[in-house]
């Protein structure tokens, strides 16, 4: 397995926050707000910062629940196969059209999400 990439960080933000905190990304940081793909939640937004994304959930956990950062790696199995010999948990995680995903922990319970780009 080789990790390549950073394909995106989530950030979340409560309900009565969401459009603020977007316009925040979008407006002082100058991040350009992007579709969605079939799959992806409704709620929140993605927004595209150079070739990476950030995405903004709507979440009222604190720590955020959807609070993660995503590495794309080359070889999806190999991947599944590396963290289960590390005896880390696997998480099934909503298809989204166009990659295959899963979310892991690391030691201190940090979510992770692993991501091979495509359907295959």
């Amino acid at each position: 397995m080789r990790v390549f990439a950073l394909d995106h960080v989530a950030v979340s933000a409560p309900q009565e926050l969401a459009d603020e905190v977007v316009a925040w990304y979008r407006d002082v940081l100058g991040l350009v707000p992007v579709d969605k793909p079939p799959g992806a939640r409704e709620a929140g937004a993605w927004l595209r910062a150079g070739e990476q994304e950030v995405h903004v959930s709507i979440a009222p956990h604190n720590p955020p629940e959807s609070a993660h950062f995503c590495l794309v790696v080359d070889d999806f199995g190999a991947a599944v196969e590396t963290l289960r010999s590390a005896g880390c948990h696997i998480e099934q995680a909503r298809v989204i059209t166009g990659r295959r995903r899963f979310f892991t922990r690391d030691p201190a319970g940090n979510k992770i999400e692993i991501t091979a780009w495509g359907d295959g």
